[in-house]
């Protein structure tokens, strides 16, 4: 994917947000302070934008949409933009949106965790390989991975910020979908710090270590580890057992498009 070689003035109302923006939630303060400068000092980095339609010569913004959304609040007419040669593959694309947002941390945490689990996907890739392409620490990708395996109710609470992403990834950690909530809840009331939330995953996590015997770690090719657990020793019954289901979960999941991400919460609902 390659830049024009200049920058050209296009109209404000030729710009349009791209739909796979990673990055929803825009802050209207944020928006108003950076509308604030444009005013005094113009926009200083240029969009990076692709034509989306050329008969009508509007162009999609790749990157600079905070910048459109308050060029346009301060009244500017046009707006200075760097206009992307070619068709831009789609993993390029959204590893410059997560690479420009996350290092202002405009990204909220499920928002970064949907982009780097669809990034896996189209780039076919491990987390490791991921992280260093990024630029980010391992554990971020962990983490991000860890979210997404929530029910639905308490991501909801993270993307709405009632919910730390630390705090999140604690309760992740424990298996059972009803103490999930329930930790989660008494977070977003301020019942419970991050903290206690962490103790409070840890007690019950120490309550129910398993025994050596019940508990396999395989290592794969390609740095997959998969582990099974059972409540007593597994046998040989119990690991096949749960590898078919895995595989036929993961097999209707694939054929339906889905995410990877959507395999835990698949097998816990089942």
């Amino acid at each position: 994917m390659n830049d024009a070689r200049r920058v050209v003035d296009l109209r404000v109302d030729q710009l349009m947000p791209d739909p796979t923006q990673p990055r929803k939630n825009f802050l209207s303060d944020e928006i108003e302070r950076l509308a604030t400068s444009i005013k005094a000092r113009g926009v200083l980095q240029p969009l990076r934008v692709t034509v989306f339609d050329q008969a009508s010569q509007t162009f999609l913004i790749v990157t600079g949409e905070s910048r459109w959304r308050a060029a346009r609040l301060a009244g500017l007419v046009h707006v200075p933009c760097l206009v992307l040669q070619g068709q831009p593959d789609e993993a390029d694309l959204l590893i410059d949106r997560i690479v420009e947002n996350e290092c202002r941390h405009d990204l909220r945490p499920m928002e970064l965790a949907r982009s780097l689990a669809k990034l896996k996907v189209l780039k076919k890739c491990t987390a490791q390989e991921l992280a260093a392409e990024l630029g980010i620490s391992g554990a971020s990708i962990t983490r991000s991975e860890a979210l997404l395996t929530l029910p639905d109710a308490i991501q909801a609470m993270v993307d709405e910020s009632r919910v730390p992403e630390s705090a999140a990834y604690e309760i992740s950690r424990l298996d059972d979908e009803a103490a999930q909530l329930e930790l989660a809840h008494a977070v977003a009331s301020k019942r419970m710090t991050r903290d206690q939330a962490a103790q409070a995953v840890r007690r019950k996590v120490g309550k129910t270590v398993r025994p050596r015997a019940s508990r396999l770690a395989c290592q794969l090719d390609g740095g997959v580890c998969v582990t099974v657990s059972a409540a007593q020793a597994l046998t040989w019954d119990d690991f096949n057992a749960a590898i078919e289901q895995i595989r036929k979960a993961a097999k209707k999941l694939c054929d339906g498009g889905k995410e990877v991400t959507e395999l835990a919460r698949t097998l816990r609902a089942s």
